[in-house]
Formats: C-alpha cells, structure tokens, sequence
C-alpha cells in the first residue's frame, strides 16, 4: 500500500464553504458567538453601507496571542468532539472563517492580549493569486491604519473582526447600499432575539452589552416574561445520560392585554401564528425558534404557546446541531416526554381563547354575534373567528388591526340591548329580519373564496361548512349555487 497525503485546492474549497447557506444576520451572530466565548461584555458592531462597505465587530473580550490568531484563521482548529467550557458556543472551529468568507471576500482579525495587537487576513483574491492557503499576516504600523486599532488601543485585551468586499451582496443588487442597510436592520433584530438572555441577564457581571453603530441593542423576550398576564407554566428536566434538558413552557397573554411594544417584541401580531412553538436554547443561546418539530402542527388556538428548551452544549451531536447553529433534530428518545409538555401547554393557551366568557349558543353553527355568559352577565360579542374577518385583517397593517378592532369593540359596547328587549315585548312584528339580494350575498362568497384561493387556504374547507355561517344559513341557493361553481376547483 502506498500512502499520500492530497492537500485541498486553497481556491476552489474555500470558494465553495462560501455557499454553506449562511445568512448575513445568523454569520454576525457567528462572530457574535466568538466573542460570547472569549468572555467579553461589550460587542461594538460599527459599518458603513456607503461603498466601499465595510462591516466591523469589536468586542473586549480576552483576546489571542499570535500562535492563538494562527490557530484560530486554521479551518478546523477545533474538533467538535472536544470538551468545551460550559459557555463556550463555538461548534466545529469554522465559524469565524466560513460565516464571514460566506459574506465578504476579505476578512481580517486584530486581536490583542498581554500589550500585543497582531493581525491576520484571509483575502480570497489573494489565495486565488497564490493558488495556496496563504494567509496573511501584518506589521505594527500596518495594524494601525485599520478599522479596530482604536478600540484595541484603549482596551486591554480584545478582538476585532473586519469584513470587506462584499462581492455578493453587489452581485445581488442594484441599490447595493440599500441592501446594506436592509440586511444591518434585520441583523439588529435577530441579534436582539438571539442574545436576549445575554442581553437582558439580571446579574450585571454576566450582562452583554451590544451596539449598532453606538446605539444600544435591546433584548427581545419571546415570552414576555415580566408581562403580568403571561402563565408560567411548571419546569421540567428531562435527563440524556447524566445531562439535562430544562423545559419551561409559557403561554402568552390574549391579543388585547399586549402593548404595541409587546406585539413588536413577539414578532408583531402577523407573525404570532408562525412563531408558536419550541425555542431551543444553547447555553443560553437561541439557536431554533417557531416549530414544534412535527409534534402537533401549528394552530389557530394554540398560537399563544411557546417552550423555551435549554441544552448543553455537551449534546450538540444528539440534537445534530449544525455549522450554522441554525438548525437540530429532535432527539428520539426525548420525543414522548415532549409530546406531553406540548399537549398541555397548547391546551392551556386553547383555554386562554375558550374563557373568555362560555359561549352560551351550542349549536353548530358560525355566528357572526356569539352570545357570551361572562359568569352570569350575558353579552353579544362579534366572533373574532369569522373567516371574512380574518380575511379583513390579512389585508391591514398593524394599526388597521387595531382600528378594526377599537371600531369592533364599539359595537359590541353600543349594542342595543335595552331598545330590542322594548319592541321585542311590545311585539315581535315590529322587529323583521333583514334579507339581502342573493346577488349580494352570493358576491360575498365569491369575494371570499377568491381570497381563499389568493392566500392558498383550503376552499374545499369553506365550501363543506359554508352552510354551517349563519349569516349563508339563510340563503341555501347562494349555498348551492358557489358548490356547483367551485365544487370541482
């Protein structure tokens, strides 16, 4: 047997790690994670959309030596199956590379320990130029005339990482400054979700402190925690060997007890849907939110529940955390005892919609005005569920909705209960009931159905229980003539 060792071609492997599926925002939080691990509490993101762009993450966390630098710009310089610190939230020792290089074409690392700033570079046009993993390394006076040198210079020890040339971003738009921007907004976002315990940690030595341009990044609770109308529910440890799993569900509170900023910090009142689910956290970490992992699907009623989950960093290859720390399987042996968390909590946030009030109406039916017994008061509400109501608030933004909805509770405030229980006794001819032009109510439907159809929900579902609204009750011909319309679609 004859043995030879076949070293990678620098060029064509690095170009091709660059398309590993790396957003901009989750590679900053890669970058992030470094300076996360490295112990700092101040991380500086400073940029310029304007070209040349560049893109600056600084942090004051306990920096490299020159032999740690080299280390740190190897591919692999850390093997998964390593022990990690507790905190540590590095993976595969790649992130610093292919997250950034997944971005930009040249990036650069300062970093400073004991009174000594070094610097290296990996610049793709120049590996292209050598054909050889060349990695560049640079003098004192060079380091100077870079974005970072200041904030090393009044830091005792930190790291500063530079992205530069962002050929893609250019190959991807016209307005490349725009998109810049666009894409500095939603990391902004997703910094503050995924660092929010870092962010918002109650101890002030465990705090993080991260800046966009100098303005503060404030942390996003996916579970509104302090609300005063969220439910807690109970924690549970589940154990994989002799590690453990903490799981605490929350259910959020009913639309109308949350704030504009409540609406905004859980994803905005279009999203709660999307966002129900699991929050997988990683040493306190989000690094998966809004699924519930093919447990049961998203729901309508189950949209105010979320379980936040906490997993060492120990049992990354259980989960099959990847690169990216973006996306985990769901243990088998780990799926019964989630299953049942699941059930309760999502039944839980059902009863937040079911009590409000017991409907007093039992038929089947879809009302369009739900007769409420609100423990012994009885009240007409409009039904929040009415399919074209839901329609409505697709089409409106977040202050429409919330028009809509001050114009809907008006209306149920100035029903007039005294004035029909009055004729009503008086007699019952005097009130009648109001009958459209079947070519009102059959536009109606078919202003429904072609909604449906542009949303892509089920029009078969509306077609079978379209007779079950009240309002189509009493109009079986409309009934019959949308079925033999779109019956066969």
């Amino acid at each position: 047997m004859q043995e030879k060792i076949v070293v990678p071609y620098a060029p064509i492997l690095i170009e091709s790690t660059r398309s590993i599926g790396y957003s901009f925002e989750a590679a900053v939080a890669d970058i992030i994670d470094n300076s996360v691990s490295a112990g700092a509490t101040e991380i500086r993101i400073c940029f310029m959309s304007q070209d040349p762009q560049w893109l600056c993450i600084e942090d004051d966390g306990w920096g490299m030596t020159a032999d740690e630098l080299e280390s740190a710009m190897r591919y692999g310089s850390q093997s998964s199956q390593n022990t990690r610190r507790k905190n540590d939230l590095g993976r595969f020792g790649l992130g610093l590379k292919m997250a950034s290089l997944s971005q930009c074409r040249k990036v650069t690392v300062l970093t400073k320990k004991d009174g000594t700033i070094c610097a290296a570079c990996w610049d793709l046009d120049y590996i292209v130029q050598q054909g050889n993993w060349s990695l560049k390394f640079f003098a004192e006076d060079e380091i100077k005339c870079m974005h970072g040198w200041p904030w090393l210079d009044m830091h005792d020890s930190g790291t500063v990482v530079i992205w530069e040339h962002f050929d893609r971003l250019k190959q991807g738009s016209s307005k490349v400054q725009k998109a810049f921007d666009e894409k500095i907004e939603i990391t902004r976002k997703h910094v503050a979700l995924v660092f929010h315990r870092f962010l918002s940690d109650e101890g002030p030595k465990n705090r993080l402190s991260i800046y966009f341009n100098g303005e503060t990044v404030t942390g996003i609770d996916p579970f509104l925690t302090k609300h005063p109308a969220t439910q807690p529910l109970s924690e549970q440890i589940l154990r994989i060997g002799t590690e453990e799993i903490h799981v605490k569900p929350y259910v959020l509170p009913y639309l109308n007890k949350m704030s504009k900023k409540d609406l905004n910090s859980i994803g905005g009142k279009d999203e709660l849907r999307q966002q129900q689910g699991f929050y997988i956290y990683r040493s306190r970490r989000l690094i998966i939110w809004g699924t519930w992992f093919r447990l049961i699907k998203q729901n309508e009623l189950g949209k105010l529940a979320r379980v936040r989950v906490d997993i060492p960093n120990s049992l990354d290859s259980v989960w099959e955390i990847d690169i990216k720390k973006s996306t985990a399987s769901l243990p088998h042996f780990i799926k019964k005892n989630l299953a049942d968390i699941v059930e309760n909590t999502v039944g839980r946030s059902e009863r937040v919609y079911k009590y409000r009030g017991r409907n007093v109406q039992s038929d089947n039916l879809i009302h369009i005005w739900n007769l409420i017994d609100e423990r012994g008061k009885l009240q007409y509400q409009i039904n929040r569920e009415l399919p074209i109501l839901n329609m409505l608030e697709y089409h409106l933004d977040e202050e429409g909705s919330s028009l809509l909805e001050s114009f809907i509770k008006m209306m149920e405030d100035a029903f007039p209960y005294a004035d029909v229980y009055y004729r009503m006794a008086r007699s019952e001819a005097d009130i009648t009931e109001t009958v459209l032009d079947t070519n009102d109510v059959y536009a109606i439907a078919d202003q429904m159905i072609q909604q449906a159809i542009s949303t892509e929900a089920n029009v078969g579902v509306f077609l079978k229980t379209i007779d079950k609204m009240d309002f189509f009750k009493k109009y079986p011909n409309v009934i019959r003539q949308i079925r033999e319309v779109y019956g066969n679609d």
